[in-house]
């Protein structure tokens, strides 16, 4: 099993954005976080590799246990996120590096990689995402799809058994959007376990071998991509007629 949440909860001051989330995510599933701006998706994401902590509950994930009721130490974020990678919304990639050098800065620092095997590695994911011919362009340079792609070979270069996506394609447009989709899908063949927040029900459609639809940080549906065609609750049902 490659992630397993029980009962979490997540305050912001006196609000609360989670409220008793479980679920399981066998190794090698997409699951969509999917629901409503202000559901709660990107709390709960950002709590899978503790860039947040839940105020109360469990997360086992990657065999690493964290129990909620206790304080986590930064330590333990710092190694959980070597094995669970974060494709962020805005990138984050470095504008002072060419291409090649923000992808090999974390392997050769956190990783211990030699300069050659990390640019060799870089040179291949950058192929398969057909971005070889950008290695050495700055981010600024290229178009908000291709700074997508090099976010994505970023988080892969650290060989994650769990990738997360935060609105992968927010800002993109349909023909980039289904550049995602087919890189997840190709993601999924590996036997890497996704798990990717979007307000986009087609897109999720898409990718999705799971989904979880939240509404207020509440868990509203949990099941299998056949929940698209067959939705179990009238508030799930609804949010896919709109």
């Amino acid at each position: 099993m490659s992630i397993q949440v029980k009962s979490i909860n997540k305050f912001y001051g006196d609000t609360q954005v989670l409220h008793n989330v479980d679920f399981t995510c066998q190794q090698g599933e997409t699951l969509v976080l999917l629901g409503p701006s202000g559901a709660g998706k990107s709390s709960l994401l950002r709590v899978l590799n503790l860039l947040e902590t839940a105020n109360s509950g469990e997360l086992s994930i990657v065999n690493e246990a964290f129990d909620f009721s206790k304080p986590i130490c930064e330590k333990a974020g710092l190694k959980l996120r070597r094995k669970v990678g974060m494709v962020f919304q805005q990138y984050n990639l470095w504008p002072h590096l060419t291409v090649m050098e923000n992808l090999i800065e974390a392997p050769m620092k956190v990783l211990g990689q030699d300069k050659a095997t990390a640019t060799q590695e870089a040179m291949t994911i950058l192929t398969t995402l057909q971005l070889a011919d950008k290695a050495n362009a700055w981010p600024l340079q290229l178009s908000g799809g291709q700074q997508q792609r090099v976010a994505i070979a970023r988080a892969l270069m650290m060989k994650p058994e769990v990738l997360l996506f935060d609105e992968p394609t927010a800002a993109l447009d349909p023909e980039i959007t289904n550049q995602v989709v087919s890189i997840i899908k190709q993601l999924s063949e590996t036997g890497i376990t996704q798990v990717v927040v979007t307000h986009e029900v087609d897109f999720a459609k898409k990718i999705a071998s799971h989904v979880l639809y939240l509404e207020k940080g509440h868990m509203v549906e949990h099941g299998t991509k056949e929940a698209f065609t067959h939705p179990a609750t009238p508030q799930f049902a609804d949010y896919l007629n709109h």
